[in-house]
């Protein structure tokens, strides 16, 4: 009769083995021959049943049973159960098993067990495999360690830690094979340092040394966790019991290369030149090639897989994604377009992952028509390539595309990837495409995603970016846990939608939850510093940059720069420019801009030269500080020169910008004539600024008729201006025509035009107070009025107007 798994065994079990809860006796129990199948049926198999039944017979045999015509006994059903489960065949394997314990055969002389196992766990249903370390619990089949190591693989495999780690602790005597099987189990279930503590255990507390299988693994918990001082230490026990073979020499490098130490990799990988059974292993030369890339060595890169080619190591498709990558590290389209022949020669080219990689290189290097045409005629599209093109799409400028190959997914697959997800919500951004947005937010709290902070953060940048910060508000107030990314998507939401205040708070509340500010945050709050003129909050920003190191970093001198500049504090613009181990062209434009506004003109001159001379090329952004220079210190000549050379010299075409400050200096030198005429002249299509400044000039030098035509254009462009209206209101009081200046304020009135009040702060002992025109509410708001007609009555005792 077959044994039986009764309720109260299962009881016992699961008092025993484990402390979290198993499923209930009555689904687990095998029962006798007679009665119906529930482990079998409990497994709920569609494999086609191989066993016959014989009426006459009953099928029952005391040693055997009827399979495939065959009679089966307790030897040939193991090698049975052995030759299913490498054929891949495992819901068969398990067939063979319950129907021996149908027919009553007596299981414990069943010497096949660990394979048994194995299908179960190729299944990867941990209740089946908890059903089965029950049975074999019952049987008395967990004396064998090759039956508990089994067990130990299948909880690993079916990504099970706590059942691993429990069953681990109750083997008596571990053997080798069972202390690797959880080094390896904790390195690919991504615990790296249980990896590592267990390595650790398994020799200082135990005496077991490991072999070349636990070096393996723990070599990788190293490389992922970058730990270069455990690395070294199995490298030594490695090179000591003369462990050294192509794929431990491998793991080697690819530690060394992770951890950043490049010498020591290049040492291991000079000593497998000499050996000639190494030497023409890919592998090896894959891991080295990569190695450089990582970290930044592209030249040596190139020469490796030059000498790779060289003596004649065939490339695979981890070569040819290395060297793309290294191709899209260079920007260099050329040598990328040769490893896309390479790849086509070795007939590499149709692999899914040899193409996203040749896709990405396209794209990175400007061709994303090539890096197109591949996913076109790929035959190959997965998941991961969908997510390379749409993501590749929306950072390089065609955010267009990204939706329309987004939309193309969807239908393909009906589902949306995280990844991809974040791509076309990037693309929303950069269109301002709220609607779409919405669309995709409603995808991703349909697939469950709205909880993950990375497409948290992406929503909350999307918003901000479309303009509704409320909803920004609410998605990040809604994540489970934030991140420094999207704490930074939520500043920078409220310094783009003109939020000052709430910038300030969400960058205070953000290390009141302990999360440090990058460079990234700082210059953020620094164009909010700016933006109030707020010194006091800018020194204290640079206080915290200088003791985190970041004040080194090229985008927060250049935040720096202008904040300081904007702040009223020149010449500490000056000196951080000045201590600029490195400087880009946003640099020097920020500097130039700074000086132009202080009316250093001379300086600005003399440091534009400088800044030909380091070889920084001058952009539309140099010349409009160069113009408006000219333009605060009225030098309509160099004015004029500067204008010339951006357009004969250096080949920019002047933009509205460039346009603006020349029609400003000229208007500023009285030529308010030639400042029309270059207006009406322009390519590009003006706006209510540029007629704006000829308005002022034109109240400066007192032109009322050519007032009035500039009026009419920019009354046509901005009918709701009321900035203006109130300026040609200001010119005819001038002139003494108050019927005109009544007719403009009637008219302003008639429109309901109301010009936003005047503001104005100022900050006294960390504290900021903000004044309103025509506003009491300050607190002090009586002692300030009196204090304000106090000093007017002392200026007009003064003589002054």
């Amino acid at each position: 009769m077959a044994r039986q798994l009764d309720s109260y065994s299962l009881c016992m079990y699961r008092n025993r083995s484990f402390q979290h809860d198993l499923p209930r006796p009555s689904e687990v129990i095998i029962p006798h021959a007679s009665s119906s199948i529930s482990l079998g049926s409990k497994l709920n198999f569609r494999a086609e049943t191989r066993y016959q039944e014989n009426p006459s017979r009953k099928s029952v045999l005391r040693h055997g049973f009827m399979w495939d015509g065959s009679i089966i006994d307790v030897s040939s059903s193991g090698k049975l159960v052995k030759e299913y489960v490498d054929d891949g065949r495992h819901e068969d394997a398990v067939q063979v098993y319950v129907k021996m314990l149908e027919c009553g055969i007596p299981v414990e002389e069943f010497r096949f067990f660990p394979m048994l196992i194995k299908a179960f766990g190729a299944i990867s249903d941990i209740e089946k495999v908890r059903q089965i370390h029950g049975h074999l619990l019952k049987l008395g089949a967990l004396d064998d360690i090759y039956v508990l190591n089994s067990l130990l693989g299948v909880y690993w495999k079916c990504g099970v830690a706590e059942d691993a780690i429990q069953l681990f602790e109750k083997i008596c005597t571990k053997d080798l094979v069972s202390w690797n099987t959880m080094i390896s189990g904790f390195c690919h279930s991504g615990d790296y340092m249980g990896s590592l503590r267990i390595f650790s255990q398994m020799i200082r507390q135990h005496g077991v040394f490991p072999n070349r299988v636990a070096c393996l693994s723990a070599l990788s918990s190293c490389a992922s966790i970058e730990s270069l001082i455990h690395g070294r230490e199995i490298h030594a026990f490695v090179v000591k019991n003369n462990f050294g073979d192509e794929f431990l020499f491998s793991a080697l490098i690819d530690m060394y290369m992770k951890c950043g130490d490049v010498k020591n990799a290049e040492f291991i990988f000079g000593g497998i030149l000499n050996d000639d059974s190494i030497k023409g292993n890919t592998v090896v030369w894959n891991v080295m090639i990569s190695g450089y890339v990582s970290n930044g060595y592209l030249s040596q890169a190139v020469e490796l897989f030059q000498e790779m080619l060289a003596i004649q190591i065939l490339p695979d498709f981890s070569t040819m994604i290395a060297v793309s990558g290294l191709c899209s590290e260079l920007l260099d389209l050329a040598v990328g377009k040769q490893i896309h022949v390479l790849a086509i020669s070795f007939g590499l080219d149709n692999d899914s992952r040899v193409e996203t990689a040749l896709i990405d290189m396209y794209f990175k290097c400007g061709d994303p028509k090539s890096g197109l045409d591949i996913f076109r005629k790929s035959q190959n599209h997965n998941t991961v390539m969908w997510g390379a093109v749409i993501s590749n799409c929306a950072q390089s400028g065609s955010p267009t595309e990204a939706l329309e190959l987004f939309h193309d997914y969807n239908i393909e697959y009906g589902f949306v990837d995280p990844v991809i997800v974040l791509a076309v919500l990037r693309a929303c951004s950069s269109l301002i495409l709220k609607g779409e947005g919405m669309e995709i937010h409603g995808l991703v709290v349909k697939s469950g995603f709205d909880s993950d902070v990375f497409v948290g953060g992406a929503l909350v940048d999307m918003y901000a970016k479309c303009g509704d910060i409320e909803s920004a508000q609410k998605v990040f107030h809604r994540l489970p846990s934030r991140d420094l990314v999207s704490w930074n998507a939520l500043i920078l939401g409220y310094a783009q939608n003109e939020c000052p205040n709430e910038t300030l708070k969400a960058f205070r509340d953000m290390q009141s939850e302990l999360i440090q500010p990058n460079t990234v945050s700082c210059a953020c709050i620094l164009s909010v510093c700016a933006l109030l003129s707020a010194m006091l909050i800018c020194k204290e920003v640079h206080g915290y940059l200088l003791r985190q190191g970041f004040d080194s970093n090229v985008l927060i001198s250049n935040s720096l720069i202008t904040t300081y500049a904007k702040c009223g504090d020149i010449n500490s613009s000056w000196v951080i420019f000045e201590k600029m181990s490195e400087r880009n062209q946003i640099s020097w434009n920020s500097i130039l801009l700074g000086l132009g506004m202080y009316g250093h003109a001379d300086k600005v001159f003399a440091l534009f030269g400088k800044m030909k001379d380091a070889g920084t090329k001058p952009d539309h952004a140099t010349f409009t500080a160069l113009l408006s220079a000219c333009s605060h210190a009225g030098r309509v000549e160099e004015g004029w020169k500067y204008f010339r050379s951006m357009v004969e010299d250096y080949k920019i075409e002047p933009q509205l910008e460039q346009y603006t400050c020349m029609v400003d200096l000229l208007g500023r030198a009285d030529h308010l004539k030639q400042a029309y005429e270059m207006i009406l002249m322009m390519p590009c299509v003006f706006d209510d600024r540029i007629w704006g400044s000829l308005l002022a000039s034109c109240k400066s030098h007192g032109d009322e008729r050519l007032a009035e035509v500039v009026a009419s254009h920019i009354f046509k462009l901005d009918p709701a201006s009321i900035g203006y209206r109130v300026l040609l209101a200001n010119l005819y009081e001038d002139y003494g025509k108050w019927n005109e200046v009544t007719r403009v304020r009637t008219e302003i009135k008639g429109r309901g035009l109301k010009k936003r009040p005047g503001c104005s702060w100022i900050e006294i002992k960390n504290k900021t107070h903000t004044f309103t025109a025509g506003d009491s509410s300050h607190n002090q708001s009586e002692e300030i009025y009196a204090a304000i007609d106090s000093l007017t009555t002392q200026i007009a005792k003064a003589g002054c107007i």
